[in-house]
């Protein structure tokens, strides 16, 4: 997004980017924030350019290649370019900010789709058109599909396809499974080889599994299965080995117990949109026990119970 935001700003961009950028800005305070804020970037950094010339010589007079660079841009309207490139900087930050506190990013497609990405995962666009929309993913994603049924819209794993008209649903998957969660519609899950599909529905889960020659479906009983989204993270007599697992996957962080017996011990909570320090703070008030919590690695110190 922050590249066409930058064409956006400096009038390059086409009709459906201008579409795109104000669809998405207009979707959420949080988007729209980041426009507000990437505009007063834009107008700075092409005003300094315009005053300082020298500052952009300076930056591009470090070896030969970039002195290539430098002739280029001077001789085509280089301030234009120069602010550019420091509103997709600027824009690169106020993304990779959002999602070190989140854990996720949000794409949002041209058909007024939108996607939320978790953690290192990646969705690859294959076909957005008229006819049809694709796309390939690698890792976790929330999918909030906007409805058109002249086109569905389908998913590819590595070893699943998952085809829908207009839902909402997680993906999990990795080389050998790919877990579909529905929070609401129908999702048609179907296998690489297209012999085998399910048909899932709000609160179902699908499993394609390469050490399990069918498909299997079943109630989705995990509470959390949405939480690195939401930041609701709810516990019911649950198991702090499994409290743990929820915690690295809603805030990325890298939890550590000093004693193994406290993986035993068994909480009952719910965590409403808590920092990860907080979420920690309050586990930790809990079972009276003591952490350590340094950049994105955190050790829990204790019996607990």
């Amino acid at each position: 997004m922050e590249e066409t935001l930058a064409k956006y700003f400096s009038g390059e961009a086409s009709l459906d980017e201008r579409s795109l950028v104000e669809s998405w800005r207009s979707e959420s305070e949080e988007n729209a924030k980041v426009f507000f804020e990437s505009k007063i970037v834009w107008t700075e950094s092409a005003n300094q350019a315009v005053e300082r010339p020298d500052i952009l010589a300076s930056i591009l007079s470090e070896d030969s290649e970039m002195r290539s660079i430098q002739r280029y841009l001077i001789g085509q309207s280089w301030v234009k370019y120069a602010a550019a490139a420091v509103l997709v900087f600027a824009i690169g930050l106020l993304f990779l900010l959002n999602q070190a506190e989140n854990n996720f990013q949000v794409q949002s497609l041209a058909d007024g789709s939108e996607i939320s990405i978790h953690g290192n995962s990646k969705v690859e666009v294959i076909s957005m058109t008229e006819n049809m929309r694709e796309v390939k993913l690698t890792g976790k994603a929330y999918f909030d599909i906007e409805r058109d049924e002249s086109r569905p819209f389908i998913i590819h794993t590595d070893n699943a396809v998952i085809k829908v008209l207009g839902t909402s649903f997680v993906i999990d998957s990795n080389d050998d499974d790919t877990e579909v969660s529905v929070e609401s519609g129908l999702v048609e899950l179907i296998k690489n080889d297209g012999k085998l599909s399910v048909k899932l529905e709000k609160g179902e889960l699908g499993l394609v599994s390469a050490s399990n020659k069918g498909i299997i479906k079943k109630s989705n009983d995990n509470p959390n299965y949405l939480a690195w989204k939401t930041k609701v993270l709810t516990f019911k007599n649950t198991e702090i080995s499994e409290v743990k697992k929820v915690l690295e996957d809603v805030y990325g962080i890298d939890v550590k117990l000093d004693n193994s017996s406290f993986g035993n011990c068994k909480l009952t909570a719910k965590i409403n949109k808590k920092k990860a320090k907080d979420a920690i703070e309050i586990i930790a008030r809990t079972f009276n026990i003591e952490y350590d919590f340094k950049k994105n690695k955190v050790i829990l110190k204790g019996k607990g119970c």
